[in-house]
């Protein structure tokens, strides 16, 4: 697979999430001799120069569909409309210039809609080929669906981190429902983070994650209700500008932002994790076959959507970030049933990697 050893891959930064579900394949295309290139952002970028030191970074613009304290509004979306298209542009433009300099046989993009140029071979990595509308606004779904088909022309694949069944993700539900077709490839889920055997000695996992300033909002609530929940209990607060490790009391740890490894070590240790239902999150309670309670982001449709279809399948619980029973549902984990899917990130990687044999590495 030396044919086309030059790769940039450029990852979104809205939380962390694209980050880290694409942080096992940049590190899988280092592992087969890849030279790999990457480009992002703010947090997702800082994250991924701490996990990869040794890669090569550039600086993208960032997208900023910022969340209000009330959470996400269509109106809000709406308005930073032309701002995401103007960052579109942009990033386009230093793809290019890039390019002048610089000789890829691959781009690779996580939901960065400008990063690909005419002549290079590009894939697209999303779950999100339907954008999720507020309720009673399910009719106009079919416009966010046009806006991605149209930007999707420009990627040679689109890859889906998903397994496929019944026409649609496992996971990602009608946000996946596509026709057949050979440039839409589900390939499996993507976790940074691994199963491991060992003692869970952590009762509680809160995972503080997502934009700001919500991601704050979610931090001061979990510290406000620490004293009514019994047992060890252990924060991560998703700041990679900080590694910062606090003990405020015997049962209680607080880690600013844990690595990868630490995080992994965390779940694992976990009997049940609190967190936001983002898609790579879900993705790595699945490859550890964790219990979970999520608490999406206020007005964020997809995150609402996902805890909905994953609790019906038994598999999670949910509740609302205002909701005050966080105790009584913490305790409803029993009456999970177990993951009737295998997921496996190993068998992701393999796939990508036939993909880029079978399209780009001819």
């Amino acid at each position: 697979m030396n044919n086309y050893p030059s790769i940039f891959f450029a990852v979104l930064n809205m939380g962390l999430g694209h980050a880290s579900r694409s942080l096992p394949i940049i590190r899988e295309l280092i592992e087969n001799k890849f030279h790999i290139t990457i480009g992002s952002s703010g947090r997702s970028l800082t994250f991924l120069q701490k996990e990869i030191p040794n890669a090569i970074f550039f600086e993208l613009p960032d997208y900023r569909f910022d969340y209000s304290k009330k959470g996400v509004t269509l109106g809000g979306v709406i308005k930073r409309l032309p701002f995401f298209f103007r960052s579109v542009i942009r990033e386009q433009k230093i793809v290019q210039k890039l390019l002048l300099n610089r000789k890829f046989d691959l781009l690779i993009s996580d939901n960065r809609y400008g990063c690909h140029a005419p002549g290079i071979p590009s894939l697209f990595i999303s779950h999100q080929l339907r954008f999720i509308a507020p309720p009673g606004l399910q009719i106009f779904e079919f416009i966010g669906f046009g806006f991605n088909r149209i930007f999707h022309k420009n990627f040679n694949t689109i890859l889906i981190p998903d397994e496929l069944h019944e026409g649609e993700g496992v996971i990602s539900g009608r946000m996946s429902k596509i026709s057949p077709s050979s440039r839409y490839y589900f390939c499996g889920i993507l976790s940074s983070i691994r199963k491991k055997e060992i003692p869970e000695d952590i009762d509680i996992l809160f995972s503080i994650s997502g934009p700001e300033p919500q991601r704050t909002v979610f931090e001061h609530i979990i510290r406000n209700i620490l004293p009514r929940i019994p047992g060890k209990k252990v924060i991560a607060l998703g700041k990679p500008e900080s590694h910062k490790v606090e003990i405020p009391e015997p049962n209680l740890e607080i880690y600013h932002h844990p690595s990868r490894k630490e995080m992994e070590n965390l779940c694992n240790r976990s009997k049940i994790v609190v967190s936001r239902s983002g898609y790579s999150t879900i993705m790595e309670l699945l490859e550890l076959r964790k219990k979970a309670l999520f608490v999406p982001t206020p007005g964020q449709t997809e995150q609402i959507y996902l805890a909905k279809r994953l609790q019906k399948k038994g598999w999670f619980h949910w509740i609302a970030q205002n909701d005050p029973g966080f105790e009584k549902h913490l305790q409803d984990k029993a009456n999970l049933k177990d993951i009737d899917f295998h997921f496996s990130t190993n068998k992701t990687l393999s796939r990508v990697l036939q993909v880029l044999e079978n399209n780009f590495c001819r």
